[in-house]
C-alpha cells in the first residue's frame, strides 16, 4: 500500500489605513509571497485608489505594493487586495480574520485608503462609498481580530489625507471630520498614528507632488528593516524623521498596551562552530543568501536502537529486527513545506508543484518526487554553505521512535493517533471511505495540515507518522538481510525503488507505525508524498 502538526503567538495587525494607491487599478491581488517562519507571519494589504472625482489619490497603492514587498522580505506571507468594494473588503476582512483563527499566528492588517472620523469612531472608506457613516468602522475590524485569539495586536493608521469631496458621494466635508480620532483603549495592541489625532497626514513633501511614496510609509520602510529595533523604536525612529522631512507639519505618535515586545527583523548571525551550537534538542536555522532562513532544524543525539519490527506486527520487508548505531545529525523539525520548497522552485526555475487544490504556505509540499527531494537538499547545501540531504532509513526511524519501543511514538494504541498524527480518521471517513481499518479518532482534517499541528515525538520533531510519506535517501530493499548497521545509506544501482518513510493523511493504522516502509518509484508524484531533510555536523 502506498503512503498515502506550538509557538507563542502574537496577532500584529499592521493597520495602515494609509491610503494606499496602485497605478494600475487592478481589483484583488493575491498573495504575492509565502513563508515558513515559526510563528506564522500573516500580512492582509489593501489599497484602495480609485475612489472618483476628486477622491482619487495618487501614492497610496505604491506605498502598499512597496510596503508588501517589505514584509515579504520580513517573512510574512503577504495578500494583497486592491480597489476594493464594501462588499470585497468586507469578505476579506473576515476571510483574514478566519485565517488567523486558525493559524494562531502573527497577523499584521494594512488599509490604505480615505478614512475619517465622528463621535469617536474611525471609518474606513471602500471605493464606491455613498455615506460615510455605513462604512466599515475600525472597531468592527478591531473586534474582528481580537476575536482570534491572537496575543498581541499592532494598529498603524495613516490615513486622514485630505476629507472627501461631498459634492459626488454625500461625504461631509466637514473639519470635524478630518483626521483620526484615538480609539477606546484596546488589551494587548499597539495603536499607531501617521499623523496627531484630528491632523491630516501627508501624501507627498515635494511641490508637485511627484513623491512615489507618502513621507510617513517611506521612512516606515526603511526602519521595519533595521535589525533589533522593537515596533516602539522603530515607530520613535518613524516620528523623528517624519517631522523632519516634513518642516513639523505632521507628526506621528502611538499608544502602547501590548504586553510583549515586536521585532520585525531580528538580525541573522553566522551560527558560530562551538559546542553550544551542536546541543542535542538545540533548534537553529541557517541563513539563505538573500538573507532569510532556511528550515528549522533540531540536533538529534547519538545513540543505538533496534531497527524494524520489535513489536512482531508488521510484514517481512521490517524484518530481522537488528541493532543500528547512529551519529548525532540534526532533523527538520518539521516536513518542508510549500513555502519552503516554492522559494527553491522560483531560484532556480523549476516549476512549482501542485498543491491539489487544498493549500501552500505552511502545508507540506506535496506532488514531489524523489530526484525533485534531493535537488532541494542540494539547492540548501549551496545557499548555506553547510551539507544538507535526505536522511537515511535508519536515521528517519531512529528519530521518528525517539528512543521508544512502541509500534508508535506515542504508544502502541492507534486511536490515541489524532493528537500526534494526522491519519485517516473519523474526520476524514466522513468525507471518503477507504477499504481498509481508520483510526477511531478525529484529528480535524480531512487531507494535509499545517506542519506543527500535533504534538511532537521527545525528540522534538513534528508528523514523523502521518501527514505525508516522507522520502529517504535509500534504495528499496525486500528485507533488511545484510542492512547496514552503522546508520549509513543502503543503496545498490539496480534496484529502481526509493523508499518512503512515515504513513500520510490516509493511512490506516497497519501501515501508520515506526517500522512501515514503503518502496515507491523515484519520479512519482502524489499528494501523499513529501519530505524533510537533515543536516550533519562539519565541526565536531
Amino acid at each position: 500500500m502506498p503512503f498515502k502538526k506550538y509557538a507563542s503567538i502574537i496577532n500584529l495587525v499592521l493597520f495602515i489605513n494609509v491610503l494606499l494607491v496602485v497605478p494600475n487599478l487592478s481589483f484583488a491581488e493575491e498573495a504575492i509571497c509565502q513563508n515558513s517562519t515559526q510563528p506564522h507571519r500573516l500580512a492582509l494589504v489593501i489599497g484602495n485608489s480609485a475612489y472618483q472625482g476628486n477622491n482619487y489619490i495618487k501614492q497610496p497603492v505604491n506605498d502598499a505594493k512597496d510596503l508588501a514587498k517589505v514584509l515579504c522580505q520580513l517573512d510574512f506571507e503577504v495578500i494583497l487586495k486592491t480597489n476594493l468594494t464594501k462588499k470585497r473588503m468586507n469578505t476579506v476582512v473576515n476571510d483574514f480574520a478566519n485565517r488567523l483563527d486558525k493559524h494562531k499566528g502573527i497577523g499584521l492588517f494594512y488599509f490604505s485608503g480615505h478614512g475619517l472620523q465622528e463621535n469617536e469612531e474611525n471609518y474606513l472608506m471602500a471605493i464606491d462609498a455613498k455615506q460615510w457613516y455605513r462604512e466599515t468602522k475600525v472597531s468592527d475590524i478591531l473586534d474582528k481580530l481580537t476575536k482570534t485569539g491572537n496575543q498581541s495586536n499592532i494598529v498603524i493608521l495613516d490615513a486622514c489625507r485630505e476629507t472627501p469631496n461631498r459634492t459626488k458621494y454625500g461625504w461631509f466635508d466637514n473639519k470635524k471630520l478630518i483626521g483620526l480620532t484615538i480609539p477606546p483603549a484596546v488589551p494587548s495592541t499597539l495603536i499607531a498614528y501617521a499623523a496627531k489625532p484630528g491632523k491630516r497626514a501627508l501624501n507627498c513633501v515635494m511641490w508637485d507632488c511627484s513623491d512615489r511614496n507618502s513621507p510617513y510609509v517611506k521612512h516606515l520602510m526603511e526602519w521595519i528593516q533595521k535589525p533589533k529595533l522593537s515596533i516602539n523604536e522603530v515607530l520613535r525612529k518613524v516620528r523623528v524623521a517624519v517631522k523632519e522631512e516634513t518642516n513639523g507639519r505632521q507628526s506621528p505618535g502611538y499608544y502602547d498596551e501590548l504586553d510583549d515586545a515586536f521585532y520585525f527583523k531580528v538580525e541573522v548571525q553566522q551560527p558560530k562552530p562551538d559546542r553550544d551550537q551542536f546541543i542535542d534538542g538545540k533548534i537553529f536555522r541557517d541563513p539563505l543568501q538573500d538573507g532569510s532562513l532556511g528550515p528549522e532544524m533540531v540536533w538529534i543525539p547519538a545513540g543505538s536502537f533496534q531497527m524494524g519490527d520489535i513489536q512482531i506486527e508488521g510484514y517481512n520487508d521490517e524484518k530481522p529486527v537488528h541493532s543500528v548505531s547512529i551519529n548525532r545529525f540534526a532533523m527538520g523539525k518539521y516536513e518542508v513545506t510549500f513555502a519552503e520548497y516554492d522559494k527553491f522552485a522560483q531560484a532556480t526555475n523549476r516549476k512549482k508543484p501542485d498543491d491539489s487544490g487544498w493549500a501552500r504556505g505552511n502545508n507540506p509540499v506535496i506532488m514531489v518526487s524523489w530526484k525533485d527531494a534531493t535537488a532541494y537538499a542540494a539547492w540548501l547545501s549551496q545557499e548555506t554553505g553547510k551539507s544538507y540531504r535526505l536522511p537515511t532509513e535508519a536515521e528517519w526511524e531512529y528519530a521518528a521512535r525517539a528512543g521508544t519501543i512502541t509500534s508508535r511514538y506515542w504508544g502502541n494504541n492507534p486511536d490515541e493517533a489524532c493528537r500526534y498524527a494526522n491519519l485517516y480518521d473519523n474526520t476524514l471517513k466522513k468525507q471518503k471511505k477507504f477499504n481498509w481499518t481508520h483510526h477511531n479518532c478525529n484529528d480535524g482534517y480531512a487531507k494535509t495540515a499545517p506542519v506543527g499541528r500535533f504534538k511532537p515525538n521527545a525528540f522534538g520533531l513534528f508528523d514523523m507518522l502521518g501527514n505525508v510519506g516522507e522520502w529517504v535517501a535509500d534504495k528499496w530493499h525486500d528485507n533488511y538481510n545484510d542492512a547496514p548497521t552503522d546508520g549509513s545509506v543502503w543503496n545498490d544501482e539496480i534496484i529502481r525503488y526509493q523508499v518512503l518513510r512515515g504513513g500520510s493523511w490516509y493511512n490506516n493504522p497497519h501501515s501508520s507505525r515506526a517500522a512501515f516502509r514503503d518502496g515507491v518509484a523515484p519520479d512519482a508524484q502524489g499528494d501523499y508524498i513529501g519530505f524533510r531533510v537533515v543536516s550533519v555536523m562539519q565541526t565536531q
